[in-house]
Formats: C-alpha cells, structure tokens, sequence
C-alpha cells in the first residue's frame, strides 16, 4: 500500500468513526429544532466546488427566493461562493466535524438544497456514493432535494466507452481516480438519489442518469457580470493579418484531447498556415477570461462529445468555438442554433484547416455565439427553466 492508499485508508476510517459519533446527534438536534420562518423559501447550492455552482444560485434569486451557496473547498479559478468553509482543511479534526454542523445549520436554513450526484454537505463514507443518512434526514424533514450532474460525478466506463471511438476514457492515465468508473456503482448511486430527490442532467450525462429530467441545461452565463465587461464580446478581426490564435484551457489533459490539438497545430504550421495556440492552465477565472478575449478560435475538447462551460463563457465572448458534440440534437438547446463546429479527435486537423482559411466565417461564427448565449443561456433564461420545472414538480418557484 503506497502512502496515498494509506492516507485515504485512514481519513476514511476517521470519517466512519465521527459519522457513527455525530449523526445520531444531528438527527436529535434537527428534529427538535425549528425551522427558520423563512427556510422553506430559502434555496441552498453546496457540496463539489463547480464554477458555475454560484452562477445557478444567482439565477434562482430572480425567481424571488433566498438563494446562497457553499463549499469546503474551492479551486484556483474561483472562489466567488456564498460560504466559502476552505479554511477549515487546515484545522484536521475541526475539518471533518465541521460538515455535521454544517448540515444542521442547513436543515435549520434552508427548504431546498442542491448538490452534484457525488457529495452532499456530508462526505462520502464510499468512493461514488451519496452519504445515504444525509439524505435520509432530509427526507425525514420534508425538504426538496435536487441533484445537478457537472460529468466525473456520474460517468462509468463500460457505459462510456459503448459510446464510441473517441470518450473521455481513451487516454485516461488511472481509472478508478478521476470519475465514478465502476458502472454497477455509478447505477447503485443514481438509484439512491431517484429515491430522495430529482436528478437534472444534460449533454452526455443523460448516458448515466436513467431517471433524470434533461431540459434544464444549467449552464448559465452572467452577461452583467462586472458592468458587462466580464463577457464582453470582442469578435476576431476578419481582416487580422498575424497568426490566427487558437486558445485552450485544458484542465486535464488527457481529457479534453489536448494533444490531438498540439499536434494538429504543428502539422498545419509546417504546412505554412500562420497560427499560434495557446494553452491556459491553472490560473485564476478572471485571468483566464482576459486570455480568452484575445483569442480567434477557442478549443474546449475532442474526446468527451460534449462541451463544457468554458464553452458558453467563449461564445459569450464572441469567439468561434470548436467541440466534439456527439449527438447535437440530443445533447444541445436548440441544435440548429448553436454554432459550435463539431470536430472528435480523427476530423481535428481537417476542420482546423477549414476554418483557418476562412476570417470572415470566424466573425459571423464569433456572432452567431454571442447571440446564442443571449437567447438560450443567460441567468433570466435559465431561471424560466427552473421555474418551469418546479412548477411541474409541484414545487413553489419564487418567494
């Protein structure tokens, strides 16, 4: 056993302990107390630290509710959460008892809770499991769960390599690491939280997730986000007379394709074609986006067959986006409106050179984006979704 398995051997084993040590407690504790006046129109978003878990928060407060956000962990490229706990992973005993607490606050705070298909505001007692006693407690107290899928939460391997050629598992350095992988497990877990609560999913995570609701496409953009400057669109120059840039922001490699990428730019500089590519890692959102803005073509991925939220961030911006989408009809909003140019890791290089001789075609793909994102993905579009379905659920949507 290497000291990593060690490691994780050991802090599971702290986990059970505290888990059979503080559950009964919390149970106690938030049966007798009473709720906030206000909990059941206040929303909460918690658990894996996604980008865009803030953003969905705020596009529900349109819908007239309280709605805050939390982690215990973020990463490099943002920390714009309600509650941000991360602080608390320097402090190690403090660090896992802090969830238990956590949850009790929330069961006191809040009359809907939203989390991703791995974790809630408890740790996960199994690799790929739900803390089934968390949800548990909260169906014992009548709240309104609702889980979102972000992609390793829910992905399995037999199911994605029946995909086809080219998936997120054809490079995939250590399986069993990045996503739920096992396919009995990934099927165990969507099962336990059908029972518990409602599953929206979109894109390629609808392959995984048989019980789920696939209409909400909950990648929204913040078009007013810093005065507008944050997305302002700056479209490529049809008339530009350096390289052609390409820009990547990979954040694993041996997902996204990137090397497909590297390669495909060699080929075509060696043929004479005046490109440069770009590759973005491990900085902060904000400084990131001022890379973007700079770009002719943005690169999001090859292999998965679906675009990311990096994506909508770039046609937002007006740059032409270039992303293997495996079944457009099935996994975008609005197909025939969505300019992304489809391209898996075989047809690269190909397309790369098609749309390199063509400026003009950059603009009008650069445009088409922007206006895409305006009509289909912005916070006020996203929150009609979300009223709609709770609405369908039987669910108040606002306050």
């Amino acid at each position: 056993m290497n000291l990593r398995s060690l490691a994780h051997a050991i802090l599971r084993r702290v986990r059970l302990v505290l888990h059979w040590l503080l559950m009964p407690v919390v149970k106690v504790l938030a049966r007798t107390w009473r709720a906030a006046a206000d909990a059941e129109k206040s929303s909460l978003w918690a658990g894996t630290p996604i980008l865009n878990m803030a953003v969905n928060a705020r596009a529900e407060t349109l819908l007239g509710r309280r709605a805050d956000s939390l982690v215990y962990s973020s990463y490099f490229i943002t920390d714009q959460f309600t509650y941000n706990l991360s602080w608390a992973r320097y402090v190690p005993l403090l660090g896992q008892m802090l969830p238990y607490f956590v949850l009790l606050w929330a069961c006191r705070t809040y009359g809907r809770l939203h989390f991703y298909c791995d974790r809630g505001l408890l740790p996960q007692l199994e690799r790929g499991r739900f803390n089934e006693d968390e949800l548990a407690l909260y169906q014992m107290l009548g709240k309104e769960i609702i889980f979102w899928t972000y992609g390793a939460d829910v992905r399995t391997r037999k199911r994605t390599e029946s995909l086809g050629e080219y998936n997120c598992c054809t490079h995939c350095p250590e399986p069993g690491r990045y996503c739920v992988c096992d396919d009995d497990l990934g099927r165990d877990n969507q099962k336990t939280l059908a029972r518990y609560g409602h599953v929206f999913a979109m894109g390629d995570m609808i392959e995984y997730t048989p019980d789920s609701r696939n209409d909400l496409f909950f990648w929204p953009v913040d078009l007013d986000s810093d005065g507008g400057e944050r997305y302002r669109p700056q479209y490529p120059d049809a008339k530009k007379t350096g390289p052609v840039r390409i820009v990547h922001a990979p954040n694993h490699r041996h997902f996204k394709g990137s090397k497909y990428l590297i390669d495909a730019v060699e080929v075509l500089k060696q043929d004479g074609v005046n490109v440069e590519l770009v590759l973005v890692e491990r900085i902060p959102n904000r400084q990131a986006l001022e890379i973007y803005h700079t770009a002719d073509i943005i690169f999001d991925q090859c292999l998965i067959g679906f675009h990311g939220y990096f994506a909508n961030e770039a046609m937002a911006m007006g740059k032409p986006v270039l992303c293997f989408i495996r079944k457009p009809e099935e996994y975008l909003l609005v197909a025939d409106e969505c300019p992304i140019q489809s391209a898996d890791a075989g047809a690269l290089q190909e397309t790369l050179r098609r749309l390199l001789s063509d400026p003009q075609q950059l603009r009008a793909l650069g445009e088409q984006g922007r206006r895409y994102i305006e009509t289909h993905h912005t916070l006020s579009e996203f929150a009609g979704r979300l009223r709609c379905a709770y609405e369908q659920l039987g669910w108040e949507s606002s306050s």
